[in-house]
Parts: structure tokens; sequence; C-alpha cells
């Protein structure tokens, strides 16, 4: 048996959400913006209880107003990573983050700041050769909330 491997294709892949971790801890929306599909979905309804944003713009504006008043660290691992077709893969990141809002500018009352655990489930395209972000769903197991 004969098993193949793109590497390319699966470091191409590993490269979007490493600019994602890096364009949104240092706030380079126009770079985040470019990793996403103009009909992009962010799933963040655990944390947030809304309903999915759909919509790059609208979605980068909900990421954006989430961090604009933080310091962030996002850091992802282990992804599984599974190749649809040469223009489709999906995604699961084990992810932790680490939030830390400037005073008085946490949208959590009594809460500074906080390390949350858990995974991003993602879709991603490829279009016009490049691999973007079609789909973003936030899971958590825990948040450690910090006063």
């Amino acid at each position: 048996m004969t098993v193949t491997t793109d590497w390319q294709t699966l470091e191409e892949i590993r490269g979007v959400k490493a600019r994602y971790c890096r364009f949104l801890d240092t706030k380079d929306w126009a770079g985040l913006t470019a990793l996403f599909t103009e009909d992009a979905v962010l799933d963040v309804q655990q944390d947030t209880g809304m309903p999915p944003f759909k919509g790059r713009d609208l979605l980068i504006e909900q990421i954006r107003a989430a961090v604009i008043e933080a310091k962030s660290a996002h850091q992802v691992h282990t992804p599984e990573i599974t190749i649809n077709s040469e223009a489709s893969a999906s995604i699961i990141w084990a992810m932790q983050d680490r939030v830390v809002w400037n005073e008085g500018r946490s949208p959590i009352p009594g809460v500074r700041s906080i390390t949350g655990y858990g995974h991003y489930h993602e879709h991603y395209v490829r279009q016009d050769g490049a691999w973007l972000i079609a789909s973003l769903k936030l899971t958590r197991l825990h948040v450690d909330m910090h006063v």
C-alpha cells in the first residue's frame, strides 16, 4: 500500500492558521481579512450566545470588537487536517487563548482576563490558488476567568 501526502498543501493550511493567530494578536485587520472567503461564517455562539456571523466584513468586526481593547495571545496545536478535495479541507485545531482587557474594558463584569482551552472547527477552500477560511466554529472545553 502506498500512502501519498501532499506536504505542500498541509503546510499551506498550517500557514493560514499561523497567520490567523499572528494577525489577530497584532491587530492586523487587513491581514486577517485576507484569510477569509467573502461569504465566511464565524460561529462563536458558545462564547457569546449570538447566532453565527455570516460574511467576512461582519465576522472581522465581531473579532475586532472582542479584542480591540485587549492584549491577546492565541495558540493552536495538533491540527487534524482532512483534505476533502483539491479545493476543500476540514481541520480541527486544539487551541488556547489568553485575553487581557485594558482596565475597565472587559465585556465580562468583574473579569479582567481569561485563559481559554478548546478547539477551532474549520472548513478551508482553495480560491485562486490560495487556501482561505470559509467557516470557523470555536468550542471551549474550559475557561479560566481572572479578576
